[in-house]
């Protein structure tokens, strides 16, 4: 779980779910005000764990899978994204470039 750089508290996974669906580069702490920001690699880890959806919707069409497990596999796949992105989430007090 991200723990802010400010406060030192953990955040909470729902917390941390909530904070992380909104599109503002910045999040701030539901203990101290204070905005935090995710590292670059924690976006660079981020977008390669997002890689997976697609991922798994061109190994359906290699091997022209239409059933409805392909369907309940991709929701699945796209809900684990989504539960796992706070596990990785490290914060920063300043917004790091990527490069």
């Amino acid at each position: 779980m991200p723990v802010c750089k400010n406060c030192k508290e953990e955040w909470r996974w729902i917390e941390t779910i909530k904070k992380s669906l909104t599109l503002a580069t910045g999040m701030t702490c539901p203990y101290c005000g204070k905005k935090q920001y995710l590292t670059a690699a924690c976006r660079k880890k981020s977008s390669l764990s997002i890689l997976l959806i697609p991922l798994v919707m061109l190994i359906a069409i290699l091997f022209d899978n239409s059933s409805p497990f392909f369907l309940f596999f991709l929701i699945g796949t796209g809900v684990l994204v989504v539960c796992i992105q706070p596990f990785i989430m490290e914060l920063s007090d300043d917004e790091e470039p990527l490069w």
